[in-house]
């Protein structure tokens, strides 16, 4: 077989892969198996050259590309506009916080509260400043 036809096999094996899964509610395995396809490398390649939206900071070489729509059976739509790139902490903290959110917008308020006064309290320094003296 020649290369053009192993790759044409591996395609078309991919895309029927996806179809198979379209729309069903899919488990973290196959979930794995999704994103080794390439048509998920494509995708993701998009969002490498991108900053984190939330720290504005460089994203690390592993980093989350955060699904905005959670409902598992819309795993494979990939539409840009419903993807984030993250750090993984920032992933981490967006899907904390998105527990409380969803029932109580108020949070927010209260978190930069408490930011503010920790700021005002430490003079704007952070523990690695306290540490350095």
């Amino acid at each position: 077989m020649t290369r053009a036809e192993q790759k044409y096999l591996k395609e078309c094996k991919e895309k029927q892969f996806i179809e198979s899964i379209k729309g069903q509610k899919i488990d973290g395995k196959t979930k794995g198996k999704f994103r080794l396809t390439d048509t998920w490398k494509k995708f993701r390649k998009l969002f490498d050259k991108q900053v984190d939206p939330i720290t504005l900071k460089k994203l690390p070489k592993r980093y989350n590309l955060h699904h905005l729509v959670l409902d598992p059976t819309r795993y494979t739509e990939l539409d840009e506009d419903k993807f984030r790139p993250h750090a993984n902490s920032t992933h981490d903290l967006i899907h904390l916080l998105y527990g409380y959110y969803r029932k109580d917008k108020g949070i927010l308020d209260r978190i930069k509260e408490e930011l503010d006064l920790m700021v005002e309290l430490n003079d704007g320094k952070d523990i690695k400043d306290f540490l350095k003296d």
